[in-house]
């Protein structure tokens, strides 16, 4: 009896430990896209995402009562997405006017809203001439 005690709470755990790594590989996994290519490939899926190459539109970003989950635009010079804070960070401080900014999250086709868990913000000076379509390319190539 004993060890079918120890043999059914090994079984447990380890199933929880697989359960955890396989939740933990789904979530860290992210198409990356620019802007261009999530307006042509919209799609409401469910597929998490990583945008960027694209800036915040002056005067978009609005803050809600406590300012940690703001709603703004972004743009890449030729489409605009909007884009909702979900997640539980503090954003950084670089997130403002005109910051690039990289999110990772979800897009809602049908709301055409991109629900973003992660934002990453760079100064615009920083990062001057390169860019990002050459990353999302990289990314994306077969490794060889």
């Amino acid at each position: 009896m004993r060890r079918h005690k120890f043999t059914l709470g090994s079984l447990v755990i380890a199933a929880g430990l697989i359960y955890l790594f396989v939740a933990g590989v789904q979530q860290s996994t992210a198409t990356h896209m620019t802007l261009q290519t999530l307006m042509e490939e919209a799609t409401d899926d469910g597929q998490r995402i990583q945008l960027g190459g694209s800036t915040v539109v002056p005067g978009s970003i609005e803050w809600d009562r406590y300012r940690s989950r703001p709603e703004f635009v972004i743009t890449d010079g030729q489409h605009t997405l909007r884009v909702r804070y979900v997640g539980h960070a503090v954003l950084p401080d670089t997130f403002k006017d005109e910051a690039l900014v990289v999110l990772e999250g979800e897009y809602d086709a049908a709301d055409q809203i991109f629900a973003a868990e992660i934002v990453f913000a760079k100064c615009p000076s920083k990062y001057e001439g390169q860019s990002y379509e050459g990353h999302v390319q990289a990314m994306n190539s077969p490794k060889g």
